[in-house]
Protein backbone atom coordinates (compact mmCIF):
# COMPACT_ATOMS: atom_id res chain seq x y z
CA UNK A 1 0.00 0.00 0.00
CA UNK A 2 2.48 2.42 0.62
CA UNK A 3 4.55 1.56 -2.55
CA UNK A 4 1.28 2.03 -4.39
CA UNK A 5 0.88 6.51 -2.77
CA UNK A 6 4.50 7.23 -3.46
CA UNK A 7 4.29 10.23 -5.91
CA UNK A 8 6.36 8.91 -8.17
CA UNK A 9 4.10 6.29 -9.11
CA UNK A 10 0.86 8.13 -8.73
CA UNK A 11 2.86 10.34 -11.83
CA UNK A 12 3.98 7.07 -13.67
CA UNK A 13 0.42 5.46 -13.29
CA UNK A 14 -1.37 8.70 -14.50
CA UNK A 15 0.77 9.20 -17.64
CA UNK A 16 0.11 5.41 -18.60
CA UNK A 17 -3.73 6.42 -17.54
CA UNK A 18 -3.67 9.91 -19.78
CA UNK A 19 -1.88 8.20 -22.88
CA UNK A 20 -4.91 5.07 -22.62
CA UNK A 21 -7.39 7.71 -22.31
CA UNK A 22 -6.08 9.42 -25.14
CA UNK A 23 -6.07 6.13 -27.55
CA UNK A 24 -9.22 4.84 -26.77
CA UNK A 25 -10.92 8.51 -27.07
CA UNK A 26 -9.20 9.38 -30.03
CA UNK A 27 -9.98 5.93 -32.03
CA UNK A 28 -13.39 5.47 -30.23
CA UNK A 29 -14.49 8.50 -32.29
CA UNK A 30 -12.66 8.16 -35.58
CA UNK A 31 -14.02 4.70 -35.65
CA UNK A 32 -17.33 6.22 -35.88
CA UNK A 33 -16.81 9.11 -38.37
CA UNK A 34 -15.45 5.72 -40.33
CA UNK A 35 -18.50 4.23 -39.62
CA UNK A 36 -20.51 7.41 -40.28
CA UNK A 37 -18.82 7.78 -43.44
CA UNK A 38 -19.80 4.23 -44.85
CA UNK A 39 -23.34 5.00 -44.20
CA UNK A 40 -23.44 7.97 -45.80
CA UNK A 41 -21.89 6.55 -48.94
CA UNK A 42 -24.49 3.50 -48.88
CA UNK A 43 -27.08 6.04 -48.83
CA UNK A 44 -25.27 8.15 -51.64
CA UNK A 45 -25.11 4.68 -54.20
CA UNK A 46 -28.54 4.08 -53.60
CA UNK A 47 -29.19 7.30 -55.12
CA UNK A 48 -31.10 9.04 -51.74
CA UNK A 49 -28.09 11.19 -50.69
CA UNK A 50 -25.05 13.59 -51.79
CA UNK A 51 -21.97 11.81 -52.77
CA UNK A 52 -19.35 12.68 -49.75
CA UNK A 53 -15.23 12.06 -50.19
CA UNK A 54 -13.16 10.54 -47.66
CA UNK A 55 -11.50 13.76 -46.65
CA UNK A 56 -15.09 15.65 -46.64
CA UNK A 57 -15.80 13.31 -43.92
CA UNK A 58 -12.67 12.23 -41.90
CA UNK A 59 -10.40 15.10 -41.61
CA UNK A 60 -13.08 17.04 -39.31
CA UNK A 61 -13.94 13.68 -37.60
CA UNK A 62 -9.50 13.33 -37.15
CA UNK A 63 -8.78 16.61 -35.79
CA UNK A 64 -11.99 16.91 -33.81
CA UNK A 65 -11.14 13.21 -32.38
CA UNK A 66 -7.42 14.15 -31.38
CA UNK A 67 -8.79 17.42 -29.65
CA UNK A 68 -11.39 15.55 -27.38
CA UNK A 69 -8.50 12.78 -26.90
CA UNK A 70 -6.37 15.01 -25.69
CA UNK A 71 -9.00 17.07 -23.48
CA UNK A 72 -9.61 13.59 -22.12
CA UNK A 73 -5.87 12.35 -21.67
CA UNK A 74 -5.23 16.00 -20.03
CA UNK A 75 -8.19 15.50 -17.48
CA UNK A 76 -6.56 11.94 -16.48
CA UNK A 77 -3.01 13.36 -16.19
CA UNK A 78 -4.29 16.80 -14.08
CA UNK A 79 -6.49 14.52 -11.86
CA UNK A 80 -3.31 12.28 -11.32
CA UNK A 81 -0.85 15.18 -10.81
CA UNK A 82 -2.92 16.69 -7.87
CA UNK A 83 -3.29 13.32 -5.99
CA UNK A 84 0.86 12.97 -6.25
CA UNK A 85 0.59 16.38 -5.53
CA UNK A 86 -1.14 15.67 -2.30
CA UNK A 87 0.37 12.50 -1.60
CA UNK A 88 3.61 14.13 -1.47
CA UNK A 89 2.18 17.25 1.09
CA UNK A 90 0.98 13.88 3.82
CA UNK A 91 2.92 13.78 6.88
Amino acid sequence: LNQLARPRTIVLVSLAGAFAAFVLVQDYLTTEAAKDYAARQRVAMAGQGPAVTVDEVMKPAVTRSARIGLASGGVVLAAGLAIAFRANRRP
